[in-house]
């Protein structure tokens, strides 16, 4: 990576999003109020601190760092969430351009999370794919680990208050990145496309990845809208719809999200 980059995750609720603190990286442990470093230099704002489960609107609601679905889950239960998608294939110019398809379970009363991801961004004119893990607001880096686009990649955060289990598989390739740590209490449920920010700690405009399918979406063996989850789509500074948020397709466990502008 030619420069150091800060990815910020979403989380909202009730009276709108909530933003968490910097995460260090480099396997430090970090929580969503202490600095540190994502990579050489950059910075991860995790979901956090002040959201809270909504009840279900009948529209998506706006989030300047999130497009997707957030589902409250008992607190404490065993949660398992996982999702699947297809990398996609990003238009890029030479603008910096970034965004994290992602399975994440806000933890300890959302103090902190777990979280499975993929780097899908445009840098330097070229589009890269990686897998990022999180466990309890320590992330890893796999930068070395590629994927390309047209790869099926599956997510999985598992949260217990025995242990912590956080995967990604490329199903194409058969390559897997896995991490399990503690254990927490678990708070709520989400997937979707997370939002990303620049070292100067300003949101990186959204690539133009066309549509992105988010299949195989379960919270606990069933059905993600079963959970009655809230929709949020991502909006820019002045509410212009960035990233659409489909509803949900027959079954309940798929969905998809639309680029609309950078």
């Amino acid at each position: 990576m030619s420069r150091a980059i800060r990815v910020l995750a979403a989380a909202t609720a009730a009276g709108g999003l909530a933003l968490s603190g910097l995460i260090t990286a480099g396997a430090a442990s970090a929580t969503v109020n202490g600095p540190g470093t994502h990579g050489p230099g950059s910075r991860y704002f995790a979901p956090g601190t002040g959201f809270h489960a909504a009840a279900r609107a009948a529209t998506p609601a706006n989030s300047r760092y999130f497009a997707g679905y957030q589902a409250s889950v008992p607190a404490g239960s065993a949660t398992v969430l996982t999702s699947s998608f297809t990398v996609p294939a990003l238009s890029c110019t030479t603008v910096d351009q970034a965004m994290a398809p992602s399975t994440g379970v806000p933890v300890n009363n959302y103090s902190t999370f777990s979280a499975a991801f993929v780097l899908t961004a445009c840098l330097n004119g070229a589009a890269v794919y990686y897998p990022q893990l999180i466990v309890n607001g320590t992330v890893t880096d796999y930068a070395s680990t590629t994927f390309s686009a047209g790869d099926v990649i599956d997510l999985t955060t598992k949260v217990s208050t025995n242990r912590t289990r956080v995967q990604v598989t490329d199903v194409t390739t058969g390559v897997t990145q896995k991490i399990i740590g503690p254990g927490a209490s678990a708070s709520a449920a989400f997937v979707g496309d997370e939002a990303w920010g620049n070292s100067s700690g300003q949101l990186e405009h959204v690539p133009d990845f066309g549509k992105l399918t988010f299949k195989n979406c379960l919270v606990d063996g069933k059905a993600l809208a079963s959970w009655h989850p809230q929709a949020y789509q991502r909006v820019n500074s002045i509410g212009r719809v960035q990233i659409t948020t489909g509803g949900f397709w027959p079954g309940g466990t798929a969905f998809t999200t639309h680029f609309q502008h950078s």
